[in-house]
């Protein structure tokens, strides 16, 4: 089973006692400033000024502001990732690969939705020489790594046609990307459950119904 997501932060043990305690006053400031501003209206010097450290403290130990996201959500997507992996865990042996990626499709889009301002930031700050980061997040490459497992289960089990299972994988994760979800939520005027009945039509049961080889498509290893 893949690992679940970490950040790149010290272990405790090896932890300086003044570098554990910036640390701990960069996320409390970051988390009191996003949460009164917005994580658009927050620069990462004011976030320095807050937690009383100098520019490059902070900047030594989150180089943008999307690794300061992630350190902030780092619980809450563990957690995520637990009860996932319990889940697909638990499933019965003769369930259905495609209704669990169905599944979890739909938990992705609970979780994106209650974090959404931090998930944003932190696929938003993937441009020019980052523009391939996001894809380096370790969430982004845990969930890979569930779909990539489940739609390669689908395929042994002859429940979709052979077909590429990574850009498969890459596709469902596009089309859920945090800033897409919301502008759907906010200016498109959807709601979750719509969005997720459309990703369902297009990935579980528009799967379901393709018959004979995809031209040029290959199963690929995760």
């Amino acid at each position: 089973m893949t690992d679940r997501p970490t950040t790149n932060e010290a272990s405790p043990r090896r932890e300086r006692r003044d570098a554990a305690e910036n640390r701990q006053h960069i996320l409390a400031a970051a988390r009191t400033l996003f949460a009164e501003h917005g994580v658009d209206q927050t620069s990462m010097n004011e976030i320095a000024r807050a937690a009383g450290v100098g520019p490059g403290t902070l900047y030594r130990r989150y180089a943008h502001k999307g690794q300061l996201c992630e350190a902030l959500l780092l619980d809450d997507i563990q957690a995520f990732c637990a009860r996932v992996e319990r889940t697909l865990v638990e499933a019965a042996a003769d369930a259905r690969a495609l209704e669990l990626v169905g599944w979890l499709i739909d938990e992705l889009l609970v979780m994106i939705e209650g974090h959404l301002p931090l998930l944003a930031a932190m696929q938003e700050v993937a441009v020019g020489a980052r523009r391939g980061e996001y894809f380096a997040f370790p969430f982004h490459r845990w969930l890979n790594a569930q779909l990539v497992g489940l739609l390669s289960r689908a395929v042994a089990a002859g429940e979709v046609a052979p077909l590429h299972v990574v850009l498969t994988a890459d596709a469902i994760q596009a089309a859920a990307a945090p800033p897409l979800i919301a502008f759907q939520l906010e200016q498109r005027g959807l709601s979750r459950a719509q969005i997720g009945a459309a990703l369902r039509q297009l990935f579980v049961d528009g799967l379901r119904a393709t018959s004979g080889q995809l031209p040029g498509a290959q199963r690929s290893r995760s």
